[in-house]
Parts: C-alpha cells; sequence; structure tokens
C-alpha cells in the first residue's frame, strides 16, 4: 500500500511538472526583430495604479502647448494605462524613472491612439529623449500631429520625417525604435518605417508617453491614448 501511494505521487509529480512546462508563457521577444533579445524593462500594467517607482507622472510638468501634466488624468485598468486630455490646458505624461535606452538596446509599446481614420485626435506621443536636451537626443517614435508620425530632435536641429501611411487610429498596433550609435530605426507592427542619422551625444534616454493639446481635440475617452504594455531589450 505505501509503495502504491508513493507510485501515484510520483507519477502526480511528474504530470504536475509536465503541466507547468506547457502553461509557461514564452519568452517575450520584439514584435518582428531578428536576433536574440534579453528583456530588461517591462511593465504590463496589470495593477490598479500607476507604478510610481517606474514612473515619474510629471505631476505640474507644462509642456505641449501649454498644457499641464497631472496624475489625475491618467489611470491603470483592466491591463491598461491610459492618457487622457482632460481639457486644453490639462493632460499627462509619465516617464521611466530608474531606467533608460541605450544605444544597441530596443524598446516597445503598444498603444491605440484615438482618432479617426488617418486623423490622430489631440497631441498624444510615444517617444525616447536623454539629459540635456537636445545633446542626448529626442527621437519620437510615434507622435500625433494631425497624423501620425516619426521625428528626431538633436544639437543638429529637427528633424521631421512625416507621416508614416496608413490607418493608426482606434486599434491597437505596436511601435520600436532601434538605437544605434549614429542612425535609428523605428519599426511599426514590426516592419521598418524610417531609418534616420542621428547626431546626439549616445547618452541613454527614458522612456516617455505624452497626452498634450493640439490639432483635433478630443476630451476624457473619446481622445485618449491607451497603453498595452512599455517593454524593452538588449542583446542576449
Amino acid at each position: 500500500m505505501v509503495k502504491s501511494l508513493r507510485a501515484v505521487l510520483a507519477v502526480l509529480a511528474v504530470l504536475a511538472t509536465v503541466g507547468s512546462t506547457a502553461a509557461a508563457a514564452p519568452p517575450r521577444a520584439p514584435v518582428g526583430i531578428a536576433g536574440h533579445w534579453r528583456l530588461i524593462f517591462d511593465d504590463e500594467f496589470n495593477g490598479r495604479s500607476l507604478n510610481l517607482s517606474a514612473w515619474n507622472p510629471h505631476e505640474g510638468w507644462t509642456n505641449q502647448n501649454d498644457v499641464t501634466d497631472h496624475l489625475s488624468n491618467i489611470s491603470v485598468q483592466d491591463g491598461h494605462a491610459i492618457l487622457r486630455l482632460a481639457s486644453a490646458t490639462s493632460g499627462a505624461a509619465i516617464e521611466t524613472t530608474r531606467f533608460s535606452l541605450r544605444v544597441g538596446e530596443y524598446a516597445e509599446a503598444r498603444i491605440r491612439f484615438a482618432g479617426d481614420g488617418r486623423t490622430i485626435f489631440n497631441w498624444p506621443a510615444w517617444w525616447i529623449s536623454g539629459p540635456n536636451w537636445p545633446a542626448a537626443g529626442e527621437n519620437d517614435i510615434a507622435e500625433g500631429l494631425g497624423s501620425l508620425t516619426v521625428n528626431y530632435h538633436s544639437p543638429a536641429g529637427a528633424f521631421e520625417t512625416g507621416t508614416v501611411n496608413g490607418t493608426w487610429s482606434r486599434r491597437f498596433h505596436v511601435y520600436g525604435i532601434y538605437r544605434g550609435r549614429t542612425f535609428s530605426r523605428v519599426y511599426w507592427d514590426g516592419r521598418l518605417v524610417r531609418t534616420y542619422a542621428t547626431h546626439d551625444n549616445g547618452a541613454p534616454q527614458n522612456l516617455i508617453l505624452t497626452m498634450g493639446a493640439s490639432n483635433i481635440l478630443r476630451f476624457g475617452a473619446a481622445g485618449q491614448m491607451v497603453v498595452d504594455y512599455v517593454r524593452a531589450w538588449a542583446p542576449a
């Protein structure tokens, strides 16, 4: 009887191990980007509020056409971070506090922008920027300026690469960037949409999401930016 019980327990232990292995989630990898990567930053926004140890909401920060950012315009629910424009002068921003993207690394975010067809409401943006702007540069991975655009700023000036063709509102899409030493590559839904030369000092750049006022204004839920996740990788 004892031997039989031990045998049963041994079988159950093996089955539990097999089940655990089968249920394990596959390693997260950049969408559509070749190579071997290790995850170095990840926020899936699965909590009930913004993780203030990872993000600075820039409470009281005035930027983006004189919009003042407020934590009250940010919520986390159903696995998403939501940034809203409350009025023409009240917006939102989050910036990483302890993580910065270095040369040779890759970052992406899955975002749903508000809009109508090819038009993007308000002034939402997913971007990375370094200290002592513009010395360390600014890469605008996806910036709503009426349409959805890719842009770059450095001591050499502003370089607007213009609209990326397609309909980018109302549905989730993945927007990513690879930082080279003298260039950046921007990928949307795993497809390379821009490659441009960079002229900054190569310093690490923080990950930033902002909601400002510009172009066609929609307040509250009608114009919100919904972020499913933000992740970053280094070469494995």
